[in-house]
């Protein structure tokens, strides 16, 4: 039986997550208002289904600046224009918004709420363990491709893959792994980091059961452990290792890195390194499983290496799973829209943006500009070989972190082109099938694939 919907089903307002009874065209600080949101949640149902239609549409109907609410009166100006890269690097924002309300619950503590000096220290500490030279120091790729090499074996066999649960649940152990949590501590690592999750909902309310209340019960459980692991690390004297190396690390003025520095960068770490990492390496199962053509390159390129890389220099031995990383990740960028804070009125495009103001930098749009990415909707991993130039800022900043690489940025990189060769190497010729036959780009939502897609395989 077929699940797939109608067009005409599939056009109205409430399946796309839009209210139909709000048509009417508001403005907020002189800028127009997205139509369709809901009273309190704003927005947010349309972000979950089709964030880059509800983003097309704005800048359709109202060019480059528009609001759209986020829910719970957080308003967000849209900046839907190349330029709008530019605030990455301007004194007129910052992040401090980040370290306010349920997002600083979250994100407080870390390199990403800070601007300036303090996140310079932070940066240029931690900058060392997480390149690809200190990567290949602490042996970190012959850990991931062990986790990587098991992950995909067990599908062997198996005509059911819930792909996001199984990517996941590989990125999380990726991620314990390098940072010494033992395998029989993994189920609760877990349990703890999905509660963790819910502080991205920044819901305002803090009672008993609550998403906040979870989360920050989580996060307190998270901390304690981390700072427990690093004890550890520390009384042993090891010498060898991401941890050792972060305990070691110093700043560009010689300055160690604070417990409190330590605790919530690695917990942040092992939160954005997991979450981002799987939704990638699901997209890119999702799109192999719509491209036999493409499946076939990658598994001949696999096929024919001894072995999976085990070090970033390796990674070039591959550039066709690389190759199939990048399109996947410039389709579907794991964090689609970045955001800076008005630090007091200034002008974008000859209008006044009111201080205080929530400027969006919506990534997942810019990555499918027509005058940047030919043919910008389709799946083509060949437009990245052979190509000359370096990555450019944007292909860097989709896994968050701005203008400048995210600190995990090498390590997800490692880990997925890894999972791509295993993949290539160890699955059926046949490949990886989208079961009832759903086309990856129209039913797995923007954000990220859904939980519930099922791949199976025919050998």
């Amino acid at each position: 039986m077929s699940t797939t919907l109608p067009a005409s089903f599939t056009d109205l307002p409430l399946l796309r997550g839009r209210n139909p009874l709000a048509r009417r065209v508001q403005t907020r600080h002189g800028f127009p208002i997205l139509p369709g949101g809901f009273p309190v949640v704003g927005h947010m149902p349309a972000i979950a289904v089709d964030a880059l239609g509800l983003l097309r549409e704005g800048q359709r109907r109202f060019g480059s600046l528009f609001f759209s609410h986020q829910g719970f009166e957080d308003w967000h100006l849209v900046y839907a224009s190349n330029e709008a890269f530019s605030l990455f690097k301007s004194k007129a924002v910052d992040s401090s918004y980040l370290t306010e309300g349920g997002l600083g619950n979250l994100f407080g503590q870390t390199l990403m709420a800070h601007d300036g000096a303090s996140h310079r220290h932070i940066r240029t500490a931690m900058n060392g363990p997480f390149s690809p030279k200190g990567l290949d120091a602490a042996e970190v790729g012959a850990i991931v491709a062990t986790s990587v090499e098991r992950k995909v074996r067990s599908w062997l066999g198996r005509r059911d893959v819930l792909v996001l649960r199984e990517t996941r649940e590989l990125a999380l152990e990726v991620m314990f792994k390098i940072t010494g949590v033992e395998d029989d501590e993994l189920p609760e690592w877990r349990h703890h980091y999905e509660d963790l999750m819910l502080l991205i909902l920044n819901l305002p309310f803090d009672v008993p059961g609550s998403p906040r209340r979870r989360g920050l019960r989580a996060r307190g459980w998270l901390d304690a452990r981390i700072g427990r692991i690093l004890a550890d690390v520390r009384a042993r004297g090891e010498a060898k290792g991401l941890l050792p190396a972060l305990l070691q690390a110093r700043d560009e003025d010689g300055e160690p890195l604070s417990e409190q520095d330590l605790v919530g960068n690695l917990r942040l770490l092992l939160l954005a390194g997991h979450e981002t990492s799987a939704s990638t390496m699901a997209w890119c199962v999702a799109h192999l499983a719509e491209s036999p053509a493409i499946w076939r390159a990658l598994r001949e390129e696999a096929s024919s290496a001894p072995d999976l890389p085990r070090s970033p220099a390796d990674l070039r031995r591959f550039p066709f799973a690389e190759a199939v990383f990048r399109e996947a990740l410039r389709l579907h960028p794991p964090v689609p829209q970045d955001a800076r804070r008005a630090v007091a009125d200034f002008e974008i495009e000859g209008r006044t943006v009111p201080g205080g103001t929530i400027v969006a930098i919506p990534l997942v749009l810019l990555s499918r500009d027509p005058e940047l990415y030919p043919d910008p909707d389709s799946y083509r991993p060949e437009r990245w070989l052979g190509r000359k130039e370096a990555i450019s800022p944007l292909e860097i900043a989709q896994f968050g972190g701005g203008a400048h690489f995210c600190l995990g940025y090498h390590l997800a990189w490692m880990e997925i082109v890894q999972f791509l060769v295993a993949l290539g190497r160890t699955l059926p010729a046949s490949g990886p099938r989208l079961q009832d036959g759903f086309p990856a780009s129209r039913y797995l939502p923007v954000l990220r694939p859904a939980a519930g897609t099922r791949v199976r395989f025919d050998g």
